[in-house]
């Protein structure tokens, strides 16, 4: 049997001061992206998804990854809608991308994120030759924040990414979505309005981080101190998720899922900076078995 593995991570890649904004480079704790340790760990998948690909040195480590193959929605602004920045999507891969597709989210956002074309990356990548095994894979960072408006713009996200899925799909094919979705899964928040409509809307996928249910992002000082510099206030939550849709017997070989662990959630050790936290999340890594 082969193996397939994916990561998806957001990378903190988005800028938290008004000079790394104008300058469009400047990401908390810059160095990070410079740590030998953490490009390692991200090629050690086959297909890496990431997301907040917004500033230079963000996007400078995604362009340096070993993988051949790369697709990430550019950072250019646009007069209509008025924005300064893509998508911040991007996915690395070891197999040929077959196709590729960016689609935003409908209008209107909230908060900063007016100001970027935040949606969703698709690609089909042909992970086995030998076997005639393809992928499609569709990456996403819905919308942040709390509160009732935040809610409503994500059920609709939520509703696009459905959609979507229904365009680009094909049974017989194996179909992982990943991201950051903002919408907590762990076990205490599920009965809850959000967790419930995803799932309702997905149902045909499961959950591969629920079993275990570890939070990706989690602000305690002790666990990630670059979370916690940011977002001291806010709860532990699961909100980086990998979904997984067998395919039907048929034309494809199966694609089975066999682990869905937590990957980047040490620190790194970096000489004259101390602690290092690869990121305010923690990345999800899923490994597949094939025939």
């Amino acid at each position: 049997m082969a193996r397939f593995v994916i990561k998806t991570w957001n990378c903190f890649g988005a800028a938290q001061t008004a000079a790394a904004f104008l300058r469009r480079r400047g990401a908390p704790d810059t160095h990070r992206f410079g740590v030998a340790e953490l490009a390692t760990t991200i090629q050690e998948a086959d297909v890496v998804c990431m997301q907040e690909l917004f500033l230079a040195d963000a996007e400078g480590f995604f362009d340096s990854l070993s993988h051949p193959h790369k697709v990430r929605d550019e950072n250019v602004s646009r007069w209509w809608p008025p924005t300064f920045g893509g998508s911040g999507l991007g996915v690395a891969s070891r197999f040929p991308i077959i196709s590729r597709k960016v689609r935003p989210f409908d209008r209107p956002h909230l908060g900063t994120e007016r100001f970027a074309r935040k949606g969703m990356l698709h690609v089909r990548v042909h992970v086995s030759g030998d076997a005639d095994l393809s992928a499609d894979i569709i990456t996403t960072h819905m919308q942040s924040g709390y509160g009732g408006d935040a809610m409503r713009v994500r059920r609709r996200q939520i509703e696009q990414l459905r959609a979507f899925v229904e365009e680009v799909q094909d049974e017989h094919r194996p179909f992982i979505i990943c991201g950051d979705l903002n919408i907590d899964g762990l076990t205490p928040a599920r009965a809850e309005g959000e967790y419930a409509f995803l799932r309702d809307q997905l149902s045909d996928f499961e959950d591969l981080g629920a079993p275990d249910d570890h939070p990706t992002f989690h602000p305690d000082p002790e666990v990630n101190e670059l979370a916690h510099r940011f977002e001291a206030a806010s709860p532990r939550q699961r909100i980086d998720y990998m979904l997984f849709r067998r395919p039907r017997p048929g034309r494809s070989p199966l694609l089975r899922a066999i682990e869905c662990v937590l990957s980047l959630r040490d620190p790194f050790h970096v000489h004259g900076r101390g602690r290092t936290f690869a990121s305010d999340h923690f990345a999800v890594k899923a490994v597949f078995e094939h025939a």
